[in-house]
């Protein structure tokens, strides 16, 4: 990955996808206890059709035929309605309940009936989702809705994009942890304005494609309430309405609590995820190239989970601005993700998402059980360089220490306070800086020292005792003689030493002040060292201006 383009990953991490993973496995295993057994097994078949429009809309119908009388079942989304609709033979009964681990989403519906004169029984079901297809152009993103029926049954899948349309990627996301496979379409091929796709339908799964659209360029709006904007495609600009009013009451609070405001405007932008992105469920980023300082980027795919989940997300996101605006060091990953976390989900149970906060803070509490939480030094090594596939312990770490110092000593009013401190740093280069920070704030170093160490963190200077170690040496260094030459040597190295720790930068310090300490214990040593590379740099000098005067008087 290029330096350059780093991003902050996350926003809720690989969290996200995870979900969708584990959701679909609950059905998977789920499915058997609560569905008929089918006597039958290759006299029927599912067929599914995904149409999508220009604008992303999709159309679903799912044609069902048997050449049996009998039971069967599928399962169907529980957030939209659905009709059905009977061509051969007679529906007779029908239930649908909801799915274990399905959530709001996914139910099971199950259905006898009876075949024609001919043997044969025909329905389709039908339902319309919209913008459920993901399209900024020319990039666009399609991952159909669960696809679940009696393994017995044949299944296929059509899936009908509207456009010229450049197929990316193609995938299955299976009900098994090994997540994604890659498939190619059975068929390819144009049909009037539409490219049409051709799959195999497994049951459990779900079919994703990633394309791009040609020769297209949409209709865009421009949506202002400084400091944001967002250029977005006018089919989403109802979900641009909603997220800049969400930026510009989230501004209100954390500009006041937290003390910062913007010097510039901040670009918002929609986007659609790559495969790799959506593998490693990159749910929004801020970047960090110098030409790209002041955006928030967020995930179209973030409108297919429960409602408020892009609002959490875009509030994480905008913490980051308010956390890099204290000088943080981005190598101190850990920091700017707990800080961001820790901001965005208090924010969010203020601004009337409190579902989804909670629902964010139950993720994190539930992959700590059983961490040892006086022991969370891993963080410290988390940077964009050395970062594992699955961070969310790292995101659950971080979040859980912030937390619990907010929570104990006065939440985001608290940080406001400790940002005002960090702000007057050069840099926040080290954790120490941090712990210092929130010491000050509280009116005594040590608690903050102490709080770092709760949790195990290291490295963590302890600037108490290095402020007394410089308050000594300054003492020490009055005593030494004025005639003595090394005095205006030393009292410069300590001026630089105490420099740098009043600028933060307190292991630099601390190294510095150590030698000092050594040196400080031997100013005659040290004088009569001076005088003697003095005499040494005369003697070489007087040297060289007798040999340079022999040269001429030859020449």
């Amino acid at each position: 990955m290029d330096a350059s383009r780093l991003l902050y990953r996350k926003g809720l991490d690989r969290g996200l996808l995870s979900v969708l993973l584990v959701v679909s496995l609950l059905l998977a295993l789920s499915i058997a206890s609560i569905t008929p057994r089918v006597t039958y097994e290759s006299t029927s078949s599912y067929t599914y059709r995904f149409m999508v429009d220009s604008d992303g809309n999709t159309y679903v119908s799912i044609g069902f035929e048997s050449k049996e009388p009998g039971v069967s079942w599928l399962i169907l989304p529980s957030y939209t309605r659905w009709t059905i609709s009977v061509t051969n033979g007679s529906f007779e009964w029908g239930e649908f309940k909801p799915l274990p681990g399905g959530g709001p989403f996914w139910g099971n519906y199950t259905f006898t009936f009876s075949s024609d004169s001919n043997g044969i029984f025909s329905m389709f079901i039908e339902y319309f989702v919209p913008l459920y297809t993901f399209i900024v152009e020319p990039n666009g993103f399609f991952l159909s809705p669960l696809i679940g029926f009696h393994r017995g049954a044949k299944g296929s899948a059509v899936i009908s994009i509207e456009g010229d349309v450049k197929l990316g990627a193609a995938f299955y996301l299976s009900e098994s942890l090994n997540v994604i496979r890659s498939t190619n379409p059975k068929r390819t091929f144009v049909e009037g304005n539409k490219t049409i796709l051709e799959f195999d339908a497994i049951s459990v799964s779900r079919i994703g494609l990633t394309f791009s659209k040609r020769a297209t360029s949409p209709s865009m709006v421009s949506l202002v309430e400084p400091p944001f904007r967002m250029d977005i495609p006018a089919r989403y600009l109802d979900i641009g309405r909603r997220i800049m009013e969400l930026y510009r009451d989230a501004y209100r609070v954390l500009s006041s609590v937290l003390n910062i405001e913007f010097d510039g405007m901040v670009d918002v932008k929609l986007f659609v995820p790559t495969l790799q992105q959506f593998q490693e469920g990159v749910a929004g980023f801020v970047p960090i190239s110098p030409s790209d300082l002041q955006s928030v980027n967020l995930n179209l795919f973030n409108l297919r989970y429960i409602n408020g989940t892009m609002e959490l997300v875009a509030l994480h996101e905008l913490a980051h601005h308010f956390v890099k605006s204290t000088g943080v060091s981005v190598d101190r990953l850990w920091i700017h993700e707990g800080l961001a976390e820790y901001i965005s989900i208090e924010l969010a149970s203020m601004l009337g998402y409190g579902d989804a906060a909670y629902s964010r803070y139950n993720q994190h509490m539930q992959v700590l059980r059983g961490v040892r939480l006086s022991s969370l030094s891993f963080v410290q090594g988390w940077n964009f360089m050395n970062k594992p596939a699955d961070t969310r312990l790292l995101y659950a770490a971080s979040f859980y220490i912030f937390r619990h110092i907010g929570e104990r000593y006065g939440g985001l009013g608290f940080y406001g306070k400790v940002f005002d401190i960090l702000r007057s740093m050069d840099s926040v280069r080290e954790d120490s800086v941090l712990a210092t920070s929130i010491g000050l704030t509280l009116g005594e170093i040590s608690l903050g020292l102490s709080e770092f160490r709760r949790f195990g963190l290291i490295g963590i200077v302890d600037t108490v005792s290095l402020s007394s170690l410089l308050s000594y040496l300054e003492e020490a260094t009055k005593g030494i003689p004025e005639l003595l030459v090394s005095k205006p040597i030393l009292e410069a190295l300590l001026s630089q030493i105490t420099g740098l720790y009043s600028r933060g930068l307190y292991s630099e310090a601390r190294m510095l002040a150590e030698v000092y300490q050594a040196l400080l214990k031997l100013p005659y040593t040290l004088t009569a060292a001076l005088y003697l590379i003095l005499a040494i740099l005369a003697l070489v000098g007087l040297t060289l201006k007798r040999r340079i005067e022999e040269y001429y008087m030859e020449s």
